[in-house]
């Protein structure tokens, strides 16, 4: 009960503090109100915050200090941790907890130095002193005198005011003393008159009046109406315009829109000369008033705010400057004589580079672009025109500013490139971190994306675009470095960077050498200096650690077929089966096995698989048989990659790897068929059909040439060199994203050179056309061996179940098996013919470097053509 009493008491005070509605009043709506917020309250699901999951949280969070190397941070946590403990509360854990939510990155952004000022600002009031405390110390409770009025009037202090008694009668007068209480002032208090200060030089006065009167006098008018205008002393119009250009207010120029009054004019000098001169000084001094104004804006971002602080000292430095010009008129220590013409000129050094500035801050305000870079941009092209104007103070003066700021810039690019990370609410990096998660063999290409503006440029200043790649490959460098085990944040590359600073960029005895020539140079220095060495390290630990060089051995071998008995293994077994009509050809455990099994000293089984695709498996077995183009482009082999090992090996890489096993494959399938027949099992019999067998042999001769040939151009011009050459470029790499494109480049190249691009799509169905003649020239043999009854005949009538009816079940006879080979040697030389002069033609209208290997297996394929030899 004592509980619900003060939950209700406390409802109370909540519903009074928060709708003002007094607990007195019981109306209606309080007790709607009372009763709904009692029963939230009671109804509330929230428990108290777990004390031990916030002390464990605060002991972790000291752990990271720790290990991020920030041992003072740690300590001085630890110690506040203590001190907190021994005047501990119940709610300290609700506290903790809110804090431990609201904190945000401590580890990056806490600075010891805020100790230092809080503990500072304890001391002070510590050390403060109230009214309170000297009152009593003094007595002041005291002293009755203290608070009474004191009559300041001529009397003196010291002077006791007494009148000679009369020798007649004595009169009593007052004695005044200016520690005697009078009780009505102390009532009344002090009156104006007694705050009145009597003028002691009136000259003096009268003589300012005189000369600002022109400040408050109105023009006046002839005799013809014409408005005369007032006339200003030089001096008077000098201290004007140093006024204005400190940014006073002043009577000469108008506030609002800077230009000068058209009432003033100077004594002794012509109204156009005049005019031509404060025009010229009011344009000035109201495009400084717009730095002025620049900088009184606030601003979140910080490098303008290190651009805001850069124009504030530059407008320091030039309010001394005027200030001591002032002071040296003001109070001369020697004759001084001074025109507006003299100060003009003494001035315009210091206002040009200024002016400069100005004009920057004129376009970023008139553009409608959002870049926050943009004065950046500007600051770079303006430095550099100054350079090539020979102005060499403007040069300086905005070459510092720009480095100034460009060092606040690239704050985002240090830590992205030192520690790989990205703040999530930096919108002004042109780095950002993709929202949904990758695969971790995506990393490198989709984990981490470069900003791109409405137009499709990069989203940085321009002068930055040459090394924004390399920036970008820094951090993900570190990334996978982090990912893979071989990165400490702060400790493992610890490289001094290079000073951005005005004396580095710009040192003395380069003055021929181009502004965007030195900050090229020390800006690529300065990459170079956190980029190399992660770059080396992540290809070195690539290369050793996950096993780069082992995988590219294990592709060669599976996909390049660069050990012949290892491959002979693996396909000879396949192609029995599609001999052998064996209906489940396609089974995946048993290909892969055999596979495991022909390639196991080559490569890791375990990540080896082999699938057919499902359109393969649905077609027959005599289908799969019949044609190179059937079933074997759909055979895939798989074999898994280490996560490191992709990011080198892409899937667009992997697909041409498939691409060049499947012809591999087609070639080893016709040849397979070629080598089928034995020439002794039919020695005594040869003789006796010698016009067909003349055929046969001819025919088979010329498929077996060119499917040698074609297999010798692929296996020694286009499949090693390209390999050795890959290799050699990889080592000699030097990042991540030179690996993949020397590694891309060599299999597009093996692509084109083996005639399996796009441009050389005609040549390769010709040269597919020809293989398909070795299973066309056998399956004739075969029907005329089952005609003959030589061999058995299961297979050829097997054979026919699904034919075409070029074979019949009885075989072929000889007219027709002689009709056979002759269309095959048509086709043959048919085909060649187009294969070659199409190798020729494409090697004539190319310059790549394939083009020189089309030209050669031309050469090769017609060196055995009989008819060239005739």
């Amino acid at each position: 009960m004592a509980y619900a009493a003060q939950l209700g008491a406390l409802t109370e005070e909540l519903i009074e503090a928060a709708t003002g509605i007094s607990s007195k009043t019981r109306t209606r709506r309080y007790k709607v109100l009372y009763n709904a917020t009692l029963q939230k309250i009671k109804s509330q699901a929230y428990l108290r915050t777990n004390q031990f999951d916030v002390w464990h949280t605060l002991d972790g969070l000291e752990e990271r200090f720790r290990v991020n190397n920030r041992d003072d941070l740690a300590d001085e946590f630890r110690d506040s941790l203590d001190r907190l403990e021994e005047h501990a509360t119940k709610w300290h854990p609700e506290i903790l907890a809110l804090l431990l939510g609201l904190s945000d990155q401590p580890t990056f952004k806490t600075k010891l130095s805020d100790l230092d000022v809080v503990r500072q600002r304890e001391e002070e009031q510590a050390e403060t002193f109230s009214w309170e405390d000297v009152a009593r110390e003094d007595g002041w409770a005291e002293d009755e005198g203290l608070w009474q009025s004191i009559d300041y009037g001529l009397d003196s202090d010291d002077e006791v005011i007494e009148e000679a008694p009369d020798d007649e009668t004595l009169i009593d007068v007052p004695v005044y003393h200016t520690y005697d209480e009078d009780l009505s002032l102390h009532k009344k208090g002090r009156t104006a008159t007694d705050c009145i200060i009597q003028p002691e030089d009136t000259e003096l006065l009268k003589a300012l009046q005189a000369a600002q009167q022109w400040r408050t006098e109105v023009p006046q008018k002839d005799d013809i109406g014409t408005v005369q205008k007032i006339s200003i002393p030089e001096t008077h119009i000098v201290r004007e315009i140093l006024s204005m250009l400190q940014g006073l207010k002043t009577s000469l120029f108008n506030e609002n829109t800077g230009l000068p009054e058209p009432n003033f004019h100077m004594q002794h000098i012509a109204w156009e000369t005049y005019k031509s001169v404060i025009h010229n000084i009011a344009e000035s001094g109201w495009r400084i008033l717009l730095l002025r104004r620049f900088v009184s804006h606030p601003q979140a971002i910080p490098h303008l705010q290190a651009f805001q602080d850069c124009i504030a000292k530059r407008l320091r430095d030039f309010d001394t400057k005027l200030s001591q010009i002032e002071a040296r008129f003001a109070a001369p220590t020697s004759e001084v004589m001074f025109t507006l013409l003299s100060v003009h000129g003494e001035i315009s050094p210091w206002l040009q580079p200024l002016l400069v500035l100005s004009n920057i801050i004129a376009q970023i305000q008139e553009t409608s672009r959002s870049d926050t870079f943009r004065y950046l941009e500007l600051l770079y092209d303006e430095t550099t025109l100054a350079q090539l104007k020979d102005d060499m103070s403007t040069y300086k003066f905005l070459a510092q500013i720009f480095l100034d700021c460009f060092q606040v810039y690239i704050r985002p690019i240090r830590h992205w490139m030192d520690e790989g990370r990205i703040s999530s609410e930096n919108e002004i990096f042109f780095i950002f971190e993709s929202p949904t998660k990758v695969p971790m063999s995506n990393i490198w290409q989709d984990r981490f994306k470069l900003r791109q503006t409405a137009e499709g440029t990069l989203h940085a200043p321009k002068f930055l675009k040459p090394a924004a790649h390399q920036i970008y490959n820094a951090g993900k460098n570190i990334v996978v470095l982090r990912l893979l085990g071989q990165y400490e944040l702060g400790s493992s590359f610890p490289v001094e960077e290079p000073s951005l600073d005005f004396e580095h960029v710009c040192p003395e005895g380069l003055g021929l050498a181009t502004f965007p020539d030195l900050f090229g140079a020390a800006f690529n220095r300065w990459i170079q200096s956190k980029y190399r060495k992660t770059s080396t390290t992540l290809k070195d630990t690539l290369f050793e650690m996950c096993e780069l060089s082992s995988s590219l051995d294990a592709l060669q071998a599976l996909y390049l077929m660069s050990d012949g008995f290892a491959a002979a293994s693996f396909t000879d077994h396949l192609f029995d089966k599609l001999e052998n009509l064996n209906p489940v050809w396609y089974d995946r455990f048993a290909l892969a096995g055999t596979a495991q099994d022909a390639f196991m000293p080559l490569v890791d089984i375990s990540r080896l698989s082999v699938s057919v695709s499902v359109q393969g498996t649905r077609m027959t077995v005599t289908d799969a048989r019949g044609s190179i183009r059937a079933a074997l482009p759909h055979l895939k082999i798989d074999y898994r990659l280490a996560w490191p090992v992709q990011i080198v090996v892409s899937e667009e890489s992997m697909r041409n790897y498939q691409s060049i096993f499947t012809l591999l494959l087609q070639l080893r399938r016709a040849i397979h068929v070629l080598h089928k027949p034995k020439l002794l099992d039919n020695y005594t019999t040869d003789n006796e059909n010698w016009d067909e067998r003349v055929l046969f042999y001819a025919a088979r001769r010329n498929l077996l040439w060119f499917c040698t040939t074609l297999q010798s151009y692929l296996a020694t011009l286009v499949l090693e060199p390209n390999e050795r050459g890959m290799r050699r470029e990889l080592m000699a790499a030097e990042d991540v994203d030179s690996m993949i494109s020397v590694h891309a480049t060599y299999l597009e190249q093996m692509i084109e050179q083996a005639c399996l691009g796009n441009k050389m799509a005609l040549i390769r169905e010709r040269m597919l056309d020809i293989l398909d003649l070795a299973l066309k020239l056998e399956l004739a043999r075969e029907g005329k061996a089952a005609r003959d009854g030589s061999e058995p005949s299961h297979l050829f009538r097997q054979e026919d179940e699904s034919s075409e009816g070029v074979v019949r079940e009885d075989g072929l006879d000889t007219e027709a098996y002689i009709r056979v080979l002759e269309e095959i040697k048509a086709e043959f030389d048919e085909h060649l013919s187009f294969i070659c002069s199409g190798l020729k033609g494409a090697a004539r209208a190319s310059s790549d470097t394939q083009s020189a290997k089309w030209d050669i297996l031309a050469d090769m394929l017609r060196a055995g053509d009989n008819r060239s030899r005739r």
